[in-house]
């Protein structure tokens, strides 16, 4: 797994940003000492919440899982609760809506409201249910796939217990979903009631637009009984550049994980 971290200084000779390669538990292990130094520094706020994306963040997109799943299952889904007469059809209204919105629920969501679904046996327009991508997943998506991750899991609970962070989960994918997936990993003690969220809680929004990050910080104050969170005391890891891009804008610290070296979302950095 490569990190691209964008709240560090670029090395000279390498533009805007540098690019560093750590094993996600190492990276996390950093993160602790950076966190403790920030205690030395008074002129810098001190970090308070670390917000992971689900999906490709937490365990590798090298495993296949995430092409399976937006691929045969999602596709499928299309054609056995939307209407769709095959995968071929589903997929011509889902990629660029997907593409553009980074989330499935949110595409779907888009092409109800745009008229792009299949009628209804009786020809009413046909509505775009969140809990039944949510359902179809969870009992259709191979999890087998994604192996358990201990030294993940013993990290994640370190900087809760001993730096005193809050871990959160917030993924573009149903919260249902994404609560498996976490399980599958073994790493759901590490977030605590009330800090996994998925886009049914954000909905008509995702990331990477503000109002969806803004109404996980509001959940998230609420969850913990800190009104002082603002975004400038949370690192959001993720693996969708525009999504680091609109957190950085936030002002939170960021962090992308790469399947590959230089690339992501097909672009070379």
């Amino acid at each position: 797994v490569f990190l691209y971290v964008t709240s560090m200084p670029s090395p000279a000779g390498i533009p805007s940003q540098g690019v560093l390669i750590f094993s996600l538990s190492i990276v996390i292990a950093r993160l602790s000492c950076y966190v403790k130094s920030h205690r030395r520094h008074e002129r810098r706020k001190r970090v308070k919440v670390l917000i992971f994306d689900i999906d490709d963040t937490l365990y590798p997109f090298t495993n296949g899982f995430t092409t399976h799943r937006n691929g045969s299952v999602a596709l499928q889904y299309m054609v056995d609760i939307m209407g769709f007469k095959n995968r071929e059809a589903a997929a011509k209204v889902r990629q660029p809506l997907f593409l553009k919105y980074h989330s499935t629920a949110k595409a779907l969501a888009v092409a109800a409201d745009e008229g792009l679904l299949p009628p209804n046996l009786d020809g009413s327009p046909r509505k775009f249910d969140p809990q039944s991508l949510a359902d179809y997943w969870s009992k259709n998506a191979a999890f087998d796939m994604i192996a358990p991750d201990p030294p993940l899991r013993k990290c994640l609970n370190r900087l809760k217990s001993e730096a005193g962070l809050h871990i959160v989960a917030f993924t573009n994918a149903p919260k249902r979903y994404g609560v498996k997936v976490l399980s599958r990993l073994g790493v759901s003690d590490a977030f605590d009631d009330g800090l996994v969220f998925g886009v049914d809680d954000v909905l008509p929004f995702c990331k990477p637009e503000r109002s969806a990050f803004e109404a996980v910080l509001s959940r998230v104050r609420e969850a913990v009984g800190d009104n002082g969170i603002e975004f400038e005391d949370c690192v959001m890891f993720e693996d969708s550049m525009k999504n680091v891009r609109a957190a950085k804008a936030l002002g939170m610290g960021t962090v992308l994980l790469l399947a590959k070296e230089g690339e992501h979302d097909g672009n070379n950095l």
